[in-house]
């Protein structure tokens, strides 16, 4: 799970940071980024969409607070989670603008984390999370199965309704799932979802679909352990669970 924490008071930062690694293993979520950032100026000049999938503020923050810095976070990224800290709800209506999920109060305490990650229920939104093509289509990323790129188009082979075809290039496309660890570049301008994997043997994936998906000899190498990692990952979630 990839997290931005943004907070000006380098001590409230790193305490939360630490809280939200412990929670988050004790939850099952082993392979976390936590990205940190001391103002709502910094980590906009970093992102991107689809970069996070939660986003923790300090409201009270220099000369951009947190309730602007959501504001455009929201103008690019209408889906990731954002959360509010702060120590009053001053700003209480104005986090329903920016649609937050949850106020943190501080002091923080591992209670008040847990009771956050209860809330937002990230393994379920982890299914309706969703990319937006340059063309305006809406991508479901767990629906796609695998994507391959030919002559400056994208066919994406989806689970559930018709192949999508858009016209992009791979490095383009290929930005718009980067932040999502369970695609894997299997070739030039082929992605495979590891969700979708049915079987892997020698340098050949079977997909969920029926699909083979042939693995460069180049990729072979990283393609076998993205993929046995992300099976370790998995087995560790389920057991957890």
């Amino acid at each position: 799970m990839k997290i931005a924490i943004i907070d000006d008071e380098p001590k409230e930062l790193r305490l939360l940071a630490s809280l939200m690694k412990q929670q988050l293993s004790a939850f099952g979520y082993t392979e976390n980024v936590i990205d940190y950032f001391y103002s709502g100026e910094e980590f906009l000049a970093a992102f991107r969409p689809g970069r996070y999938e939660l986003i923790l503020l300090d409201i009270y923050m220099g000369r951009m607070s947190g309730i602007d810095t959501a504001r455009k976070i929201r103008k690019q990224d209408p889906e990731v989670f954002l959360v509010f800290s702060t120590s009053s709800n001053e700003f209480a209506s104005e986090s329903y603008e920016v649609n937050a999920r949850y106020y943190l109060r501080k002091p923080f305490s591992e209670k008040d984390i847990s009771d956050m990650l209860k809330r937002l229920d990230l393994k379920n939104y982890e299914f309706s999370r969703s990319v937006t093509l340059p063309d305006g289509q809406i991508l479901l990323l767990r629906n796609i199965i695998c994507t391959e790129y030919y002559n400056h188009i994208v066919t994406i082979y989806n689970k559930k309704g018709d192949n999508i075809r858009t016209r992009i290039s791979q490095t383009e496309f290929e930005r718009l799932l980067q932040p999502y660890l369970y695609f894997c570049r299997c070739s030039k301008g082929v992605l495979a979802n590891l969700y979708e994997v049915t079987e892997q043997e020698g340098n050949c994936l079977a997909m969920s679909n029926g699909k083979i998906i042939y693995v460069s000899r180049r990729k072979t190498k990283d393609v076998q352990n993205a993929y046995t990692n992300f099976l370790f990952d998995r087995m560790r979630k389920e057991l957890k669970e």
